[in-house]
């Protein structure tokens, strides 16, 4: 288990986004913000 935590802001779309889901793939726990919290929702 990763003693790291991760938070990705801009994660509706592009990098951000692809980045949170590969850090969650990962199995980092990771928070990812965006200005529309239901963008978020295929996270």
């Amino acid at each position: 288990m990763n003693d790291t935590a991760v938070l990705i802001t801009g994660c509706s779309t592009g990098i951000g986004r692809a980045t949170a889901a590969a850090l969650v793939e990962a199995g980092f726990p990771t928070w990812a913000t965006a200005r529309d919290p239901e963008s978020l929702a295929g996270l």
